[in-house]
């Protein structure tokens, strides 16, 4: 993962199409938001539909990552 985000400087996932998310796609973002923020850069999730937004919020997902609606 580090490889492949090393010279970003802010990294943006818009999840407007997006319907559902599973344990492995959380791990996923979680491990982006470490490389992003150990190299300096920002990284922010947008557009998350409320069914989605519920699962980031009880896994806790949510107060770790930057969610703008």
């Amino acid at each position: 993962m580090k490889s492949s985000l090393e010279g970003i400087k802010h990294l943006v996932f818009d999840m407007k199409a997006l319907e559902f998310v599973s344990s492995a796609g959380l791990r996923v973002l979680l491990l982006a938001q470490k490389a992003t923020s150990k190299q300096g850069a920002t990284m922010v999730i947008k557009h998350l539909i409320p069914e989605v937004f519920k699962v980031f919020d009880v896994t806790g997902v949510s107060r770790i990552l930057t969610i703008e609606k």
